[in-house]
């Protein structure tokens, strides 16, 4: 497998956001626009190689607005408030964005980018007068970079690492949502921010698709699946605890599960059109004996600056891409397997992996694999 490395050096940044604005500008002579405005904060955090815009969290929109020119010039659009984390920590100034800035009482934004790109604009936050960017914006992402590729799999790594070592800590009697709380701290000293939480106990993994965490409390089994961001790109995972040895219809489950993920990612090929997968996802639910498991949950899409661009479904499906990062999520009621991966020259390589939990080995299009098994304590 090939080994990718990130500079987080300001020239190699600004050269991985040349190659982007070069993507985006193929775009805009297509469509003959002037300039594409990026606020949305997962857009922000790509076309500027990892910085963030976001100042309240969960929001969609952030603090400043990236424009790029079809004459090659760049801008960031802020008010006075943000002008000096943005100089100083951000280091936009110094990407190659020439910075644009308005007193905070005043509402500025959009005659800032009347002057900075005057013609037909695209947006992808809505601002009157522009057309629709997000069509647009999202297929340019599809596609990782070598060093996007870099801190996809570091993200997987300290991901995995940190998520599994809280995990072994979880005992019977815990409440899920203080495994939450838990598995936020254990992230975000590693500056991973846990954007979803989904935390069930026994028989509440057996009843719900997305058990969202409440007050109940953990007895024999727990069930989480997080989502978590790096500089912008984002992954989910799946783990199970259990607490004494699990029964065999359970282990039977997951097991099927991990079977049906394992040859989804190994259809999963440069050129392939992903409905296929869909199909494919159909036919394994039928061997495993449960023909309309499908129909209780989606089965996962591509995914990067987002934890999803699109589900696959009959109505929206796309061509896989070199470098490009899919995530599946088969569930069979009570068990559920969900890891990330990216679809190289090399064959799959996953985005978040176990490491301290048991390991499950398979060979996928000629490329050994570790997938999660149980954790039992």
């Amino acid at each position: 497998m090939k080994k990718y490395t990130d500079d987080p050096g300001i020239e190699a940044r600004a050269a991985e956001i040349d190659v982007k604005a070069g993507r985006l500008r193929k775009v805009m002579e297509d469509r003959g626009l002037s300039a594409i405005a990026i606020n949305k904060s997962n857009n922000f955090s790509w076309i500027t190689a990892g910085a963030d815009n976001i100042v309240t969290r969960y929001s969609e929109g952030g603090v400043a607005t990236a424009v790029i020119a079809a004459d090659g010039k760049r801008y960031v659009l802020l008010n006075s408030i943000e002008e000096r984390r943005f100089r100083e920590e951000e280091r936009i100034d110094a990407l190659g964005f020439e910075i644009v800035c308005w007193p905070w009482f005043e509402d500025k934004l959009l005659p800032a980018l009347k002057k900075v790109a005057g013609g037909d604009i695209a947006s992808d936050n809505g601002v009157p007068g522009t057309q629709d960017a997000n069509s647009l914006v999202n297929p340019c992402q599809y596609s990782l970079l070598d060093r996007e590729i870099a801190r996809y799999l570091h993200l997987g790594a300290t991901f995995s690492k940190a998520l599994e070592e809280m995990l072994a800590t979880v005992r019977p009697g815990d409440m899920e949502l203080d495994i939450a709380g838990r598995i936020a701290a254990a992230l975000r000293k590693h500056e991973v921010e846990p954007v979803l939480f989904l935390v069930a106990g026994d028989e509440r993994i057996l009843r719900y698709r997305h058990c969202v965490p409440t007050r109940n409390t953990i007895k024999k089994r727990l069930m989480i699946s997080v989502n978590g961001r790096y500089k912008g790109l984002v992954t989910k995972t799946t783990r199970f605890v259990n607490f004494g040895e699990p029964d065999d219809e359970f282990i039977k489950r997951y097991n099927d599960t991990i079977d049906i993920e394992n040859r989804l990612v190994a259809a999963t090929t440069v050129g392939t059109d992903d409905i296929e997968i869909l199909r494919l996802a159909k036919k394994l639910y039928a061997e495993k004996g449960c023909p309309e498991m499908w129909r209780e949950h989606h089965q996962g899409g591509p995914q990067g600056y987002t934890n999803g661009y699109y589900l696959i479904t009959d109505d929206r499906h796309g061509i896989v891409r070199k470098n490009q990062c899919y995530c599946y999520n088969p569930s069979i009621t009570g068990a559920k397997t969900e890891d990330a991966f990216i679809v190289t020259e090399d064959g799959p390589a996953f985005v978040t992996a176990p490491v301290s939990f048991p390991k499950i080995k398979a060979v996928i299009n000629g490329v050994e694999v570790e997938r999660p098994g149980v954790l039992v304590m």
